[in-house]
């Protein structure tokens, strides 16, 4: 018969490490794969918590933005509610537009960046040039030849990225928000999105030049015709020239503007102003400021223009009540 051949002790020896090599190496595999597994399991579990936070802060931050009462607190809740998205944030009021023209912006919120107002000629800023003229984010370096050495200055960037996202109205950009530090853009991009969508439902779709009751238009005096002649109707909305009615409806924004910064900026003098009766003593430098910017930058472009400065100080300050502007009042400018 044949016989298996005997092992010697060292055959048996390694044979018997082998197996328990072989048996930890499978306990080691069984090990590391329930602890991928439950790392797995955890970071899913990190992930979901993760979006459903992010979700909720941004559904909470959207609905705040809806549920602003004015233009200029839809910027303010840009600046203040986006602390989780960017570090230092900027909020821009474009009062000017189109690009061919210099660009006047100033400083509507400001948050991380202490108190104050900026105000400053962007037309030399090839970033902030750049978004009005694209409509779209950009991003640039805080460079003097990118963004105003101020701008810099109240973003605390030093040569670091600026990232610069607009506020459409009706196709015009109204407003900037720069960020800089760390800053998540598909976030910021979304809120700006639905804060220009609000500040367009916020602003009349029909022009008020075409609501507004007869003694409160501007009259313009008819040319003298040749006898027999007829004469025209009197000028409506629809008869105004394109630039005419784009120059018309940045006038109402920038009076709705200045008048909401007086209503935020200078609540406790209006307060009194009203109490007393006489909001404009009490306002007279912001008014008076107020009314030369706008004569210079509307009255003056077009005989069709409406003091929309007047009607919104009127409407917003004194309740539609001109008793309450006070008897030192000027009145209208047309």
């Amino acid at each position: 018969m044949h016989q298996s051949p005997t092992l010697t002790w060292r055959e048996v020896v390694d044979k018997n490490h082998c197996n328990l090599v072989d048996e930890l190496t499978a306990s080691l595999d069984s090990v590391f794969a329930a602890q991928r597994e439950a790392e797995n399991l955890r970071l899913a579990s990190e992930r979901e918590r993760v979006k459903l936070a992010t979700a909720e802060s941004l559904n909470q931050i959207l609905r705040r933005i809806r549920q602003a009462p004015s233009e200029t607190a839809v910027l303010q809740m840009l600046a203040e509610a986006t602390s989780a998205y960017a570090e230092r944030v900027v909020v821009l009021a474009i009062e000017n537009n189109p690009i061919a023209a210099p660009i006047v912006a100033h400083v509507v919120a400001r948050r991380d960046a202490g108190e104050g107002d900026l105000t400053f000629d962007a037309a030399a800023a090839a970033a902030i040039a750049a978004v009005i003229e694209t409509k779209d984010p950009v991003v640039a370096l805080a460079s003097a030849s990118e963004i105003p050495a101020a701008l810099a200055d109240a973003l605390a960037a030093n040569e670091d990225r600026v990232y610069l996202f607009p506020l459409t109205e009706r196709q015009e950009v109204v407003a900037i928000l720069l960020a800089a530090g760390t800053v998540y853009p598909p976030a910021l991009e979304l809120l700006c999105g639905t804060g220009g969508l609000t500040m367009e439902i916020l602003s009349p779709r029909i022009p008020v030049l075409k609501a507004l009751p007869t003694h409160d238009l501007v009259q313009i005096a008819a040319p003298v015709l040749p006898a027999g002649a007829t004469t025209a109707e009197p000028r409506a909305w629809t008869d105004l020239t394109a630039e005419d009615q784009k120059l018309h409806l940045r006038a109402q924004r920038v009076a709705r503007v200045k008048v909401a910064e007086m209503r935020l900026y200078r609540a406790e003098e209006l307060r009194n102003g009203v109490a007393s009766g006489s909001i404009y003593n009490a306002l007279h430098t912001e008014i008076d400021a107020a009314r030369s910017a706008f004569l210079q930058a509307f009255l003056s472009k077009s005989p069709t223009m409406v003091d929309y400065l007047h009607l919104e100080l009127l409407r917003s300050l004194a309740h539609d009540d001109d008793r309450l502007l006070g008897e030192d009042y000027p009145g209208p400018m047309v």
